[in-house]
C-alpha cells in the first residue's frame, strides 16, 4: 500500500474510534481501520485513506504472545519488565482474518490498526516500531484523548511518519 498524504474519518468514524479505545482504561483499546486509498484531488500524485468503519477489537495481550514474540536465543528481546494490557495491546488474528473477509464484501480494505496509550502520548512507542510488521497506518489516542496518525514502515528503521486526520 502507498503511504498517504492524508486520512479522511467518514461519518462517525472519529466518535466510535475514541469511544471504542478508551472504553477499557486503565488498558490499552485496540481496533482495525477498514477503508480505502483514494488518490487525492488537489495533488494527483498522492494519496488518501478514506476510513470508513472502525472494526473494534478485544486486546488479547497475555502470556501465549508473550511466550510467542520472545525469542529462545535473547529472552526478553522484544519485551520490558512490565507488560500487562496497560501498556501493550495484540489482535486476534481470528479477529483480523473476519475484519479483512468483511472487508472486501464491502470493497474496503484493512489499512491498517489503532490503540491508546492510557498514561503516555500518541505517539508510536519502541514496542509499537518493534512489533510492527507490515506498512500500514497506526491510529493511536493519548493519554488526554488526542488523536495521531502515523504510517509504519514494517520495520524499526523506517520511521514512523505523521499523517494528517481531517473529519468528513
Amino acid at each position: 500500500m502507498k503511504r498517504p498524504i492524508g486520512i479522511e474519518l467518514i461519518g462517525e468514524c472519529l466518535t466510535v474510534l475514541r469511544e471504542t479505545l478508551l472504553a477499557v482504561n486503565p488498558n490499552e483499546g485496540c481496533a482495525l481501520l477498514l477503508g480505502n486509498l483514494k488518490k487525492s484531488t488537489s495533488l494527483p500524485a498522492e494519496y488518501i485513506l478514506q476510513l470508513q468503519m472502525i472494526w473494534p477489537c478485544c486486546n488479547v495481550w497475555g502470556s501465549e504472545i508473550i511466550n510467542f514474540l520472545e525469542s529462545p536465543e535473547e529472552p526478553n528481546s522484544v519485551l520490558q519488565k512490565d507488560n500487562s494490557k496497560k501498556n501493550r495491546f495484540a489482535i486476534d488474528p481470528r479477529e483480523q482474518l473476519q475484519a479483512q473477509h468483511w472487508a472486501r464484501e464491502h470493497n474496503w480494505e484493512v489499512v491498517g490498526s489503532a490503540h491508546s496509550h492510557p498514561t503516555g502520548d500518541p505517539i508510536p512507542s519502541s514496542i509499537d516500531r518493534n512489533l510492527n510488521f507490515s506498512p500500514g497506518l497506526m491510529l493511536i489516542i493519548g493519554q488526554f484523548g488526542e488523536v495521531r496518525a502515523w504510517w509504519m514502515g514494517g520495520d524499526e528503521t523506517f520511521p514512523p511518519i505523521e499523517v494528517a486526520i481531517w473529519k468528513t
